[in-house]
């Protein structure tokens, strides 16, 4: 345990202000039914009469904004519509929301894991609970302020930009926190996982679940020296998570995969304490709702599309926010404050994808590349069977042939003598779920 972390985090939380939110996640979790729903119904009242007096308001959002108290809007929710990615690219441009409504905090994008990339802005209260619900996270799967966290993630030096400056690596340092590029995949990167490893532990993991399942695959099939004492924890992120993927981290390093659920807009979603058991959901900050194809209320054990509510934060609107996921629910979980947890998490399954040219990249590296793009609203990889060459299909505004060179030079950097065809369609097929994918193979 590193004491100097420990201390770093404590003075982070207090000057972020995310000390109050995780109080606030800790007392929640302790709080009877009955009062659990009557403090969702107060935040479900503030956040309407806030939005809905807003002049980018829906009409229901106005009408339900006049109820006269906190139960009335509580029982009405449902009726209000669902908002999706689509909606907030067109009803509520993200570049605009800090002027017209005089706000701080800041705009983002995320990947697009459902093949949407999506822009937000997020006030600074979004932002401190967003903070406050990762922390909180973390501590309810295992990790402690200074033990060290292993990440197998994302870099942005591996989409060609500049990497960390030094006083963000010097953050990292005093964080604890160690980061390993996630979207090239090779056996340099299980060297580096392994060298981390021996030099910090016992530590916590996280990553991408399919580079998770690569390194500990390569540890198991290569008889790689792993002490079954150097990780604590582990738990996955972006990807969905299956039991098989789980149970192969535990032989390879004596713990199984947690499942971890978030996105990018909304931070933490939900977290597994024990490996089979329920997804906890961030309550209060997120309200959740398992949707049936017909529109209204899943039952339990019945999947259905997840809308999600964040109840915190001014920004881009949050309400009923469809993300793009499917679930299901046990009856336990429920009760009447709502949702509490999800059994199972129909979602995100990426892993990786070998390109024609031999390299491996984790599908995630195609949302990260678009959501650069305000142009594309939908995009879909698709790679054919039969000859070399990659297709993207996409829907959105178009793009001069300024910002298509640009997106091609991106590209180049991982499929460098692979053809690459651009077709921009009205519409990308979906599923017969409704889903769009965002890699197929042809």
């Amino acid at each position: 345990m590193n004491l100097i972390s420990a201390a770093y985090w404590k003075s982070f939380l207090n000057r972020s202000g995310a000390s109050d939110g995780v109080r606030e996640l800790a007392d929640f979790a302790g709080l009877p039914p009955g009062l659990a729903r009557q403090d969702i119904a107060g935040r479900m009242m503030a956040l309407i009469r806030y939005f809905g007096q807003r002049e980018d308001a829906l009409p229901e959002w106005r009408e339900m904004a006049r109820a006269a108290n906190a139960e009335e809007v509580w029982r009405n929710w449902p009726s209000l519509p669902i908002t999706t990615k689509r909606d907030l690219v067109t009803r509520f441009p993200a570049g605009k929301i800090a002027h017209r409504f005089g706000l701080d905090g800041r705009l983002n994008s995320s990947g697009g894991s459902t093949g949407e990339p999506t822009h937000f802005f997020q006030d600074m209260q979004m932002v401190s609970a967003g903070i406050a619900a990762t922390y909180y996270a973390r501590t309810q799967v295992g990790w402690r302020p200074g033990m060290p966290l292993i990440a197998l993630w994302g870099s942005d030096r591996d989409l060609g930009k500049a990497g960390p400056s030094r006083a963000e690596h010097m953050r990292a340092w005093l964080r604890n926190d160690w980061l390993i590029g996630g979207y090239l995949v090779g056996e340099a990167t299980v060297e580096r996982f392994l060298g981390l490893l021996r030099r910090h532990h016992p530590a916590a993991v996280f990553g991408y679940t399919s580079i998770l399942e690569y390194v500990a695959r390569q540890v198991i099939e290569r008889g790689l020296d792993v002490s079954k004492s150097w990780v604590h924890t582990a738990w996955n992120g972006a990807e969905m998570l299956f039991e098989s993927q789980s149970e192969l981290f535990r032989r390879a390093f004596g713990v199984g995969l947690l499942n971890w659920y978030g996105s990018r807009e909304l931070s933490v979603i939900g977290y597994q304490k024990a490996i089979g058991g329920p997804l906890y959901f961030l309550r209060p900050h997120m309200f959740v709702e398992v949707i049936n194809s017909a529109g209204r209320p899943a039952a339990a054990g019945e999947s259905g599309r997840l809308i999600v509510t964040s109840m915190v934060g001014h920004g881009t609107p949050f309400i009923r926010y469809e993300i793009g996921d499917m679930g299901s629910f046990a009856a336990e979980d429920q009760d009447e404050s709502g949702l509490r947890a999800l059994r199972v998490l129909e979602g995100r399954n990426a892993g990786l994808l070998q390109l024609p040219n031999g390299k491996q990249v984790n599908s995630l590296f195609w949302n990260q590349i678009f959501k650069e793009f305000p142009e594309i609203y939908q995009f879909q990889v698709v790679v054919p069977r039969s000859q070399p060459g990659i297709q993207l299909r996409l829907v959105g505004t178009g793009m001069s042939d300024e910002r298509t060179a640009k997106l091609h030079q991106v590209l180049n950097r991982f499929t460098a003598g692979i053809p690459i065809s651009i077709t921009w369609m009205d519409q990308i097929p979906l599923t017969q779920q409704g889903k769009l994918i965002q890699v197929v193979h042809e």
